[in-house]
């Protein structure tokens, strides 16, 4: 019997997932620490589908938390700024 250690399994079958790409990457600068990528995928191809969609409403659901955050600090910093009177009578 083959052992499946180091590799995945599937979230939603749990099949061993099949290696699809591998890369290195040295981030925007190109330069600091090497990251080492692999991107595997499930052995069938609907299941795949399902979990891409899955994978793909949590990064929906991330993206909008996000800008939520960032218009609530947006409107916090406008309400702090001071209003300047410019115009002496």
């Amino acid at each position: 019997m083959q052992k499946d250690e180091g590799y995945s399994k599937c979230i939603r079958c749990g099949k061993t997932r099949i290696l699809l790409k591998r890369w290195k990457d040295h981030g925007v600068t190109g330069k600091g620490n090497v990251v080492h990528h692999e991107q595997t995928v499930c052995p069938d191809s609907e299941c795949q589908k399902i979990v891409d969609e899955k994978f793909q409403a949590m990064r929906d659901i991330k993206a909008k938390a996000e800008e939520r955050k960032k218009a609530v600090l947006e409107s916090k910093l406008m309400a702090k700024k001071p209003v300047s009177t410019s115009a002496k009578a």
